[in-house]
């Protein structure tokens, strides 16, 4: 249950306000009538909202809400008044990153408004620190496993310099390691989420072919094929029960899928690929009229190996099912990138992917053959 503190040194103000949060459920309302009690409370409590007025004997409520930044940062905070001192008033605000004014007196259902989007503005924060915190462990486990690998590599490498056929043999094992490493990272997102299984490798094998079509390198081709393979790694930090929820999902919910790109860079970064394999699952949900996301980047911000993965991407998705509503199918999907050529989809990876299925024969029977 989440703490919201209430600091006001008007008593019967104070028990209005437990009145008017009585009814609300997964809140404990803590009230204090002066500041120096609730900041002694929260030195053993844990504090997600902290709500004060302004103008208090002992202490004005802009200079409590400092104290609370400082020392504890992650709660809300908000602030009310019913004084007309703006200029003082807008200084703390702004020097206190609060997150709401209210005025006073206040109306009952916005005062419980503010206060419940402050929760959730709390809750959003706490995940997200909780996701990071989980990503960097995982990364500083993969860069232990990496530097292992490498001393591994080395020391061998040092064993049979003196054979150059021992040496490519060596070397074609550790392609196949990372190949090997990259699909069992795949695998890892499809088990949680069998609904999306071989999604990943479809995104591959059409990004390649558009790249192919775009007459890159067949290096850079190779980079892009592995990291559609992982595109989507970030996923394995979403819930199953959200990633094929039927209907709509809350915005919680949507801000922590929205995180998978960012979560899989996260896990990627660490480790020394031969191409930007971290930047492309990164950007593959960028759009280059700056509408998507994690980061909003547009055009020349974004790598054409993304770009080629934003249009794969789609295509997939929409000509197959999900638990949550059947395929929209091939001539819908091909449709939407024909619409959106140019405004959110690069213009040469979208020619080129029309191009394969329209005048050359790429099919769907091909495709998953």
């Amino acid at each position: 249950m989440d703490n919201i503190f209430f600091v006001d040194d008007e008593n019967h103000l104070l028990r209005a306000i437990e009145r008017i949060f009585a009814d609300e459920e997964g809140l404990n309302l803590c009230v204090f009538d002066n500041p120096e009690e609730a900041l002694k409370r929260l030195e053993t409590s844990v504090a997600a909202v902290v709500v004060t007025d302004q103008k208090m004997p002992s202490m004005q409520g802009t200079d409590f809400l400092e104290i609370v930044k400082a020392r504890w940062p992650d709660a809300i905070r908000i602030i009310m008044s019913g004084y007309a001192d703006l200029d003082v008033m807008m200084e703390g605000i702004n020097k206190n990153n609060i997150f709401r004014f209210i005025n006073k007196p206040f109306n009952n259902s916005e005062l419980v408004l503010a206060v419940r989007e402050a929760l959730n503005h709390y809750n959003v924060s706490q995940e997200n620190k909780r996701l990071h915190a989980v990503t960097r462990k995982q990364n500083d486990e993969l860069v232990l496993l990496t530097r292992q690998l490498e001393s591994k590599v080395y020391e061998k490498t040092a064993q049979i310099r003196h054979n150059e056929e021992q040496l490519q043999e060596l070397v074609k094992k550790l392609e196949q390691a990372l190949d090997g490493s990259v699909r069992a990272m795949a695998m890892a997102v499809e088990t949680r989420d069998p609904y999306t299984a071989g999604h990943q490798k479809r995104v591959a094998e059409l990004a390649c072919a558009i790249a192919g079509e775009m007459g890159l390198s067949a290096d850079v081709i190779e980079g892009i094929r592995l990291a559609g393979i992982v595109h989507d790694l970030g996923k394995i930090y979403v819930p199953a029960e959200i990633l094929n929820r039927p209907g709509r999902l809350s915005s919680i919910e949507r801000e922590l899928i929205h995180t998978h790109p960012q979560v899989g860079f996260d896990i990627l970064k660490g480790i020394e690929f031969p191409w930007p394999i971290s930047q492309i699952v990164l950007q593959h949900h960028e759009r280059i009229n700056g509408s998507g996301y994690p980061n909003r980047l547009a055009n020349n911000e974004i790598l054409l190996e993304a770009k080629i993965m934003a249009v794969a991407d789609v295509v997939e998705a929409m000509s197959s099912h999900r638990p949550y509503r059947p395929a929209p199918g091939l001539d819908l999907a091909l449709a939407e990138i024909e619409k959106n050529t140019g405004e959110i989809y690069d213009q040469s990876a979208a020619q080129a992917c029309l191009t394969l299925f329209r005048d050359k024969g790429f099919s769907m029977t091909t495709w998953h053959g």
